[in-house]
């Protein structure tokens, strides 16, 4: 059975918009299991202004709950949203980074089109200097009117690690997102895959099982695996990823680009 990692999932249960109950959450662990997921790093949102100690250690303590049932590794981490509050809290302790590693996964709201909000970089910028790596989630949502590389080739630039969804390469968010998705990928806009997970049945599920065998067959089964376990693995470990290596289909493409 083909190996995987997630890094992106919402799976533990009660503390945000993900799995609504416990015997839910451990439904969803079976499902990963059984899907040969390997590990798991469950991010809840962070949400900058709606956070203090309490809620962090409330949190935290659900994460461990997780863990002690989990018949599969579980890591701790966060979504954290980049908002308009995001650089005053970035000091205060309380953003999570992946198992503790220099990388945070930190997302935008994906209701808003990326153009649209004019602090976007300076939140990366500041994480940067802090000696934080963004991955930044679900890259392929914040287009909705088809992608604009000019703002994705300033992500690389800034060292930023890019996150696609299961979901949406799988056309559960509409052709649009669905689009942004398959040319990031085939260009090669894309250094790990993630479930993104928020139930335990329906289309947000803990499985990647699918997604890649569609990965492979478009840009073969060393990538899928780049983006699906061996990447992963290396965030969770603090170690530099790999860059994919695509034939070359459109304008834009990444050999070497980091």
């Amino acid at each position: 059975m083909t190996k995987f990692i997630d890094i992106h999932s919402h799976i533990a249960w009660g503390i945000d918009d993900g799995m609504p109950s416990i015997e839910d959450a451990q439904s969803s662990l079976e499902l990963a299991r059984n899907d040969g997921i390997v590990g798991i790093c469950s991010t809840p949102h962070f949400i900058p202004g709606q956070l203090d100690v309490s809620i962090y250690n409330e949190i935290v303590s659900r994460q461990m709950e997780l863990k002690d049932m989990s018949p599969i590794p579980i890591y701790f981490g966060g979504e954290v949203m980049m908002n308009s509050e995001f650089i005053d809290g970035l000091d205060l302790g309380l953003y999570p980074s992946l198992n503790g590693s220099r990388y945070m996964l930190v997302e935008y709201n994906v209701l808003r089109d990326i153009h649209s909000i004019d602090y976007r970089d300076d939140c990366l910028y500041e994480l940067k200097v802090r000696g934080f790596i963004p991955v930044i989630a679900h890259i392929e949502r914040y287009f909705h009117s088809g992608l604009d590389y000019s703002i994705i080739d300033n992500w690389i630039d800034m060292g930023c690690v890019l996150q696609i969804n299961r979901t949406s390469i799988l056309g559960m968010h509409g052709k649009q997102i669905q689009s942004n998705a398959l040319s990031l990928l085939d260009n090669g806009y894309c250094d790990v895959i993630a479930t993104d997970t928020h139930r335990a049945s329906g289309n947000r599920i803990s499985k990647l099982s699918d997604v890649y065998s569609v990965v492979s067959k478009r840009i073969g089964k060393e990538n899928a695996s780049v983006l699906m376990y061996e990447n992963p693995k290396r965030i969770l470990s603090d170690m530099d990823i790999l860059n994919i290596e695509v034939v070359k289909k459109k304008k834009h493409f990444s050999f070497f680009r980091r």
